[in-house]
Formats: structure tokens, C-alpha cells, sequence
């Protein structure tokens, strides 16, 4: 079998130490989703590399929806033309909305972590909130500021309440889909 590094050796060639495990399909909000474990990609010493590995699936997702795209416009009314507005629909929406989007813990996410430097930014950004509701809601002197400078502190803030603010957007989206689509279960 051949791994996806086989085919992007640019990107995760056998000489960086990258290789790919696990890949399949999950379903996202009653959605098939493929993807692929890239996790041995961690341990490249260039955070360019690893946000090239990140991209990688975004990359071959858009690619995917912009061969749906042309299918889409060239076919009529049909199966063929339902499955590739579909797929043209899924793999450009989840990708804006989950994937690059660096708010939620997927490939974006960690591209901005390696750009910022910043490894564990999500934990860093619920610490530093923290800190700033003991320290200046609750008024206690003597609590620890996780962050090493100004500028991490102000990167670390920005993240954690921007990604806050989205979450609650994403799960109050999904929400309402399921509800629309299932009503008992979104009631659950």
C-alpha cells in the first residue's frame, strides 16, 4: 500500500520521517469526512514542514472541490449532478469552516501554532484567561501569568477569546442543523 506521502514527496517525503498510519472516513454532523493521522509530521524540526503537512489535506480537499465544481457544471439534472454539487458543497464548506479555520483544533490550528511558535495553544489560552479572571476579577496578587511576554500574552488573549466566541457559533450552528433536520435529537 502507498501512503499519501508517497504521493506529495515534496511534502512528507520518507528522508523528513513522515508517514501515514491511519486514514478513513468520519462523519461530521451526519457527514462523511475523509481524513488522515499526520501526526508523525510533530516531530519534523521545521515548523514549515509542518504546516506544509497541514496544508497538504486542505490543498488536495479544495483540489477535490474544484474537480466537483467542473462535473457539477457540465452535467444536467441527474445523480452525476447532485453527487458532485455534494461533494463540491462538503469539501469547500468544511474545509473554510473546520479545517483552515485556526479557531477550532484541527489543521488550522496547528499551522498557527507552529507559526506563532506557541506549541499547546488552546491549553495556553484557557490558562491565560484564567489568570485574567484571578487576577483581575477575583483580585488575587499572587497568580502565575503563564505566558513568557507582552506580545505571546496578547497573541495567547486574542486566540483565546476568538476561539471561544466561535465555538459557541460552530456548536449552536450544529445545533440548529440537527434540530432542523432531526428534531427530537437536536432537542436532546
Amino acid at each position: 500500500t502507498r501512503s499519501l506521502c508517497d504521493w506529495s514527496s515534496d511534502v512528507c517525503s520518507s528522508d523528513l520521517g513522515g508517514e501515514v498510519h491511519v486514514m478513513g472516513v468520519m462523519l461530521m454532523i451526519f457527514t462523511p469526512v475523509p481524513y488522515v493521522d499526520a501526526t508523525s509530521s510533530w516531530g519534523f524540526r521545521s515548523r514549515w514542514q509542518r504546516m506544509a503537512v497541514g496544508a497538504a489535506g486542505m490543498i488536495v480537499e479544495l483540489f477535490v472541490a474544484a474537480i466537483a465544481t467542473f462535473v457539477w457544471a457540465k452535467t444536467g439534472q441527474g445523480t452525476l449532478h447532485s453527487i458532485a454539487y455534494n461533494i463540491m458543497f462538503i469539501a469547500s464548506v468544511s474545509t473554510v469552516v473546520f479545517n483552515i479555520n485556526p479557531l477550532l483544533r484541527f489543521d488550522g490550528y496547528y499551522m498557527l501554532s507552529d507559526a506563532l511558535e506557541i506549541p499547546n495553544l488552546h491549553q495556553r489560552a484557557a490558562q491565560q484567561l484564567r489568570y485574567f479572571a484571578e487576577r483581575y476579577l477575583f483580585g488575587l496578587k499572587k497568580a502565575d501569568n503563564p505566558t513568557r511576554s507582552r506580545k505571546e500574552a496578547a497573541w495567547i488573549t486574542v486566540f483565546g477569546i476568538l476561539s471561544s466566541i466561535y465555538r459557541v457559533f460552530v456548536f449552536g450552528g450544529i445545533l440548529l442543523f440537527v434540530a432542523d433536520q432531526f428534531y427530537l435529537i437536536g432537542i436532546a
